[in-house]
């Protein structure tokens, strides 16, 4: 029996159950586990039953069977962690950068043809004169069932090129291009317009099988918010020290952390031990 659902949006639609088998597979639970949850579901659903009541219950499944698959199926939601601000998602978008081969710089002032833009962040690949310097700009938000917009995508467009007619004028170095990188799923009028106007958008699951959630799957690139054991107080020290991924966090020793972030040794052994169950 066909049984619909209510996304985060408040939009309903019918489930689909294959979408719970790809989502455990995607975390890298086994066919055998992926099917056992799938099937799972399939009793647990009933009609008019929320998006975010299934995600929940695939995670609690997924954690049963496997602690390491139920983390990595949190990553949309450890992502929506990083806030209320956005300092946090443009440190970890700016690393996520740097292991794609790119010279990144945050937060930088660069001046317009008419005014100052506060760039998220700079990236930079290849050698001069064959340099090319992109601005990229983040939007970050801490709710589900949000879109990104074609007002963003506007806003991106024109500080291209207001900074490109600063470069006319000699004000600044060239840019070459500006990308928009967002935690959410994007908008059908941003991405006709961003295709119009060869501007690069990155989304949740866009472009299709290429988005920011395949960019973090292919390079191990989970942020250190995926962890329990992470808190507010925590994720700010944490991303003032640049430490936003968590192989970061493995790869350093706990007196090193703490050197660089100032927590305390206690609340790193826990995290440490978070840590452990992953492995």
């Amino acid at each position: 029996m066909a049984v619909q659902i209510i996304k985060a949006s408040g939009e309903t639609e019918y489930f689909d159950l294959l979408k719970v088998r790809r989502a455990c597979l995607r975390a890298g639970a086994s066919l055998k586990i992926a099917d056992s949850i799938t099937a799972e579901i399939n009793h647990f659903i009933y009609d008019g039953i929320s998006t975010t009541e299934i995600y929940q219950e695939v995670g609690q499944l997924l954690e049963k069977h496997t602690y390491n698959s139920s983390i990595k199926y949190r990553l949309k939601e450890a992502i929506m962690n990083m806030g209320p601000s956005g300092f946090p998602f443009e440190t970890y978008i700016s690393e996520i950068f740097r292991h794609y081969g790119y010279r990144t710089k945050t937060r930088v002032v660069l001046r317009g043809a008419c005014v100052n833009h506060e760039i998220d962040i700079i990236i930079e690949k290849g050698t001069p004169p064959e340099t090319r310097r992109i601005i990229v700009e983040c939007k970050y938000h801490n709710s589900s069932g949000i879109y990104t917009g074609l007002k963003e995508v506007l806003y991106t467009y024109a500080r291209l090129l207001d900074l490109k007619e600063a470069y006319d004028k000699g004000v600044y170095d060239k840019i070459d291009e500006a990308w928009l990188i967002t935690n959410t799923k994007i908008s059908h009028d941003a991405q006709e317009y961003s295709k119009c106007k060869g501007l690069r958008v990155i989304g949740w699951r866009y472009p299709y099988e290429d988005g920011l959630e395949k960019m973090i799957e292919e390079k191990n690139l989970y942020p250190i918010t995926i962890l329990k054991s992470i808190d507010r107080n925590t994720l700010s020290k944490f991303s003032k020290a640049e430490i936003m991924l968590l192989r970061d966090l493995q790869n350093l020793n706990i007196k090193t952390l703490s050197d660089k972030t100032n927590i305390p040794y206690s609340k790193l052994e826990k995290i440490k031990i978070d840590l452990q169950r992953m492995t």
